[in-house]
């Protein structure tokens, strides 16, 4: 098992990073099946995903949605 140390700010840009991993590769996925290697990456990216999702739920970090704006 590895361990990360995440503060508050550094985990809902991991979170914004793996969402746009993922929703890559099912884009990809959707047009090519690819292999099975690229199959299990981006459901093990998924996986990770609602981890990090849950950890930001347990941190009691508010959701960051498409619709707010960052500067």
């Amino acid at each position: 098992m590895i361990v990360l140390d995440l503060d508050k700010d550094q985990l809902p840009v991991l979170r914004r990073a793996l969402e746009a991993r993922v929703r890559d590769m099912q884009l990809r996925l959707g047009g090519d099946p690819g292999d099975d290697g690229f199959r299990r990456e981006a459901a093990l990216a998924t996986a990770l995903l609602r981890q990090v999702e849950a950890l930001e739920r347990r941190a009691g970090l508010s959701r960051w949605h498409a619709g707010d704006s960052e500067s």
